[in-house]
């Protein structure tokens, strides 16, 4: 312990936890990297996980270093925390961390909690930089101005993270915190380090040798502090969490900065010549320091060097007045309060805490970001289809019209006799090109694969979730109220219904995987035609006669008509190509959005910068339409014109109808091979979101099983901890029962009996003796029977011991009725039996043995006692229980 007797938060502990697998799977199922930023962000995930190690689970020294090791963690949490959400529904990974004053005992482990949330990490975290700052602090030397001022800084940073922490913690934490992280912990740990902080600018006032009315003002405030952070550590929530030796420093150093102010203030009234006033408050300074001794450790060196200094001044002052000013020394309760200066205050946590902090995870944006870029893409995706199919609609239907009325084969037949027109030659030849009838069989062959592969991931996806169900329902069943942890149902939703919205994806796309097929079957027979050779497309279509109409007016405007058409796809292929590619980087307007507002309007954000960008391609496709409308009305007319100038035809209706299908089938083709490209490219796309789904549903099952053993674990110890506990209570219980009905039922009271002569020596017994008890029994000796009190007498009136026990009603709920066994007297050192002698059967069966004297129970009123008016703390006998 330091000079001055600081006092330190201890560290929290947990244990390693592999943050790479889970949030790197997190990161490829949320965010669509690419190859640079997705090595980038790897290297950033295993960097984080290694940071975590050392700030966390490796010891820390009492340094700056270690401590900029835990800020620079904690501000990494703070940074992901809207880019890699940690929870147990979407990114399970379970952080246990055990409180950071419980100790544990000999029958149960030290209390932990484990939560899957990447807030309770942080709140541990921060704990933790709370409690190093003030080790740092409390860790100085005090030599050097610059080590006070250090210890000065860190004590009011300490305070304001605990007052911090105490004002989110309930928000950030669940379920119910460990008792290190309630709210009214941490108020005590704050208001004790702001003590501390006042303490040691005090310190520094001292070492400056600064004026005495200022002094004065210190450590007045200084003993207020102490005050504040007493009664808040002696609350029946939390005074059974600190050490007895920390309810003593608070304490002494209350009384002893009282005292403290008291003199500087003497000194005051010294120079102004208040000799009566200077008397009293030193004498009061005097009683306050005697009072102090009772609570403060002899190390704390700081505070009793003081002490000779007020006594040779309250011995030259009396001198003085006896001699020389003969004042009447005035009534101390009549003097007025001292004044007081706040110079200590919480420190508020800045944001990051680390200086020049740099985010390992930058390229990543928020999540909320995120999201509304995802519903940004989904509008902007929503209009490029709409505008497309409109197009192609219009597209099939001009198609249409024109395979009905046979264009542009029939105007072939105008000026030419040969059986297999120009038009349908090069459909045939683009056709094959394309791969032809095989290349559509082959799409459609490799489609049930698809689509197989995918449901099949769904259903062993679906069939971990049931069996981590069905595991944790059987358990529930089994241990009832006792298996606490939260339910499948409570976790899995998000899950389940990720999963049907998949399912019903794949119900859509089997549906539209049946209409192709069907189109496909429409078009067979023409698709057949067009993907033979020249000779055998010829040999099947029906042979024509010339007509005798030759190249007319009304054949030119038709063949005019048919131009200004084919540009009409060709400008739309290049409008679908320009709809396609019109891209932005939308990100920082949500991320200014973000900053200015809290919050994302993605609506109206997203709509205007569609509109900006799609405004003039949008209104093209409408010209483009609008162009369609007029051709359709002037070809209809002119072929009108054209079918009434032609003559007749040897062929008949079967030549038209040939050719009507095969360029209906040519173009069929075109869209068929388009939606089987785009099925299949569906079907490959959706397989690695299936599988980072599966590999998500895998990471929670695990999860769910490394907390059910865990869970597990916690229950069988405490089962055999209880047996334990009630097998050893038993038997002290038995021991006492057996030794006051033999020794002490009709023994005369202690206080009435004579003295009690040596036991005789027996002679040496005709039979062996009995066994012995086992020396590991020793510890668990029965307590001898305590002699009869007063009426009025309560052993446990008021027993600061008995608040540790109080705190864990595991084992003793009720009062313990006088005579029992506590948990602290299982160890007796007064009492050292002979083992050569046989189990005792009543008192002074052993020479050694010595009756146990009960003195009366320590009263105890207010505490600590008012120092105002020196009254000293009435002091009994030595407490049985403690």
């Amino acid at each position: 312990m330091a000079a001055f007797g600081f006092i330190s938060a201890p560290l929290k502990s947990t244990n390693e936890v592999d943050l790479v697998k889970p949030l790197t799977t997190y990161i490829d199922s949320v965010y669509n990297t690419s190859e640079d930023n997705r090595s980038d962000i790897t290297e950033a995930v295993q960097e984080l996980n290694k940071l975590r190690s050392k700030a966390c689970c490796q010891p820390l020294d009492k340094h700056q270093s270690a401590l900029d090791v835990l800020t620079r963690y904690y501000d990494q949490l703070v940074a992901i925390e809207s880019k890699i959400i940690i929870s147990a529904t979407q990114n399970p990974v379970i952080f246990k961390w055990k409180d950071a004053f419980d100790k544990g005992s000999l029958f149960s482990s030290r209390a932990s909690l484990s939560l899957s949330d990447g807030s309770f990490e942080r709140a541990a975290v921060l704990f933790n930089i709370g409690s190093l700052m003030s080790q740092i602090a409390a860790a100085q030397q005090f030599h050097t101005d610059d080590e006070i001022k250090i210890s000065a800084k860190l004590f009011q940073q300490s305070a304001g993270v605990f007052a911090r922490l105490r004002d989110v913690v309930l928000g950030m934490v669940q379920q119910e915190p460990t008792p290190d992280l309630m709210p009214d912990t941490l108020a005590a740990l704050s208001a004790l380090m702001v003590a501390q902080a006042q303490e040691a600018i005090y310190i520094k006032g001292h070492k400056d040798k600064m004026k005495a009315v200022s002094m004065v003002k210190i450590s007045a405030q200084v003993a207020e502090f102490y005050a504040d952070a007493q009664k808040m550590m002696t609350k029946d929530v939390v005074r059974g969490l600190w050490d007895k030796e920390w309810s003593s420093i608070v304490n002494g150093k209350t009384i002893a900065y009282q005292a403290l102010a008291q003199f500087h203030q003497s000194e005051v009234n010294g120079e102004s010549r208040q000799i009566g006033e200077q008397l009293s408050r030193l004498a009061e300074s005097l009683k306050l320091f005697e009072t102090a001794q009772k609570y403060l450790p002899k190390d704390i060196t700081g505070i009793w060097d003081i002490y000779p200094t007020v006594s040779k001044a309250h011995t030259a002052a009396k001198k003085d007045n006896d001699f020389i000013y003969h004042e009447r020394v005035a009534d101390f309760r009549s003097l007025p309060a001292l004044q007081k200066a706040v110079l200590a205050k919480p420190t508020p946590v800045p944001n990051p805490i680390t200086p020049n902090f740099r985010d390992m995870f930058s390229s990543l944006v928020p999540v909320q970001v995120h999201n509304a870029m995802q519903s940004y893409d989904a509008r902007k995706a929503e209009l490029v289809n709409m505008e497309t199919v409109r197009m192609r609609e219009a597209t099939q239907l001009m198609n249409g019209v024109l395979a009905s009325l046979n264009l542009p084969a029939a105007l072939d037949d105008v000026t030419s006799t040969e059986t297999l027109p120009e038009s349908i030659k090069m459909k045939s030849a683009k056709l094959k090109q394309n791969g032809g009838s095989a290349e559509i069989m082959r799409l459609f062959n490799e489609l049930p694969t698809l689509y197989q592969r995918n449901e099949d991931i769904l259903t062993e996806t679906s069939r971990i979730l049931n069996e981590e169900k069905e595991s944790d329902d059987n358990m529930r069943k089994q241990l009832g109220t006792k298996w606490s942890r939260m339910s499948s149902d409570q976790l899995t939703g998000p899950l389940v219904t990720e999963i049907g919205k998949y399912r019903g994806i794949l119900h859509t796309a089997s549906n539209a995987d049946k209409m192709v097929r069907e189109k496909f079957e429409a078009h067979r027979q023409g698709i057949e035609l067009l993907s033979k050779n020249e000779t055998e497309l010829r040999s099947s279509i029906p042979g024509q006669t010339a007509h005798a109409t030759g190249e007319t007016d009304t054949v030119r405007r038709l063949r005019q008509l048919m131009t200004e058409w084919s540009e009409v796809t060709t400008d739309r292929e290049l409008l679908e190509k320009e709809l396609k590619n019109t891209n932005c980087d939308i990100a920082n307007d949500f991320l200014k959005a973000l900053a200015e507002n809290q919050l994302i309007n993605e609506e109206h954000i997203s709509k205007e910068k569609i509109a900006q960008l799609f405004g003039d391609l949008k209104r093209r496709v409408q010209v483009s339409l609008d162009k369609q409308e007029t051709l359709i009305n002037e070809i209809q007319s002119s072929n009108n014109k054209f079918t009434g100038e032609k003559t007749g035809s040897s062929t008949g209706a079967e030549r038209e109808r040939i050719l009507k299908m095969l360029a209906q089938a040519s173009d069929a083709y075109a869209e068929l091979k388009a939606n089987l490209e785009e099925g299949t490219k569906f079907y490959n796309d959706l397989t690695p979101i299936l599988v980072r789904l599966q590999q998500k549903v895998s990471d929670f099952a695990f999860a769910r099983q490394t907390e059910k053993e865990d869970l597990m674990r916690q229950l069988q110890l405490s089962i055999v901890s209880a047996q334990t506990a009630k097998a050893v209570v038993d038997g002290v219980n038995n021991l006492v029962s057996s030794y006051f009905t033999s020794g002490t039922s009709t023994a005369p009271s202690p206080a009435n009996a004579p003295p009690r002569p040596p036991p005789p020596r027996p002679a040496a017994p005709s039979v062996e003796s009995p066994i012995p008890p086992p020396r590991t029994q020793q510890s668990m000796q029965a307590t001898p029977g305590a002699p009869q009190q007063q009426a009025t007498y309560n052993p446990y009136q008021q027993q600061p011991q008995m608040q540790q026990f109080q705190q864990h009603p595991g084992y003793y709920q009720q009062q313990v009725p006088y005579g029992q066994p506590q948990p602290q007297m299982m160890f007796q050192p007064q009492y050292q039996p002979t083992f050569a002698a046989p189990y005792p059967t009543f008192p002074g069966a052993f020479p050694s043995y010595q009756q146990q004297q009960w003195p009366q129970q320590q009263q105890q009123g207010g505490f600590p006692p008012n120092p105002q008016f020196g009254q000293q703390n009435q002091q009994g006998g030595t407490n049985p229980f403690q």
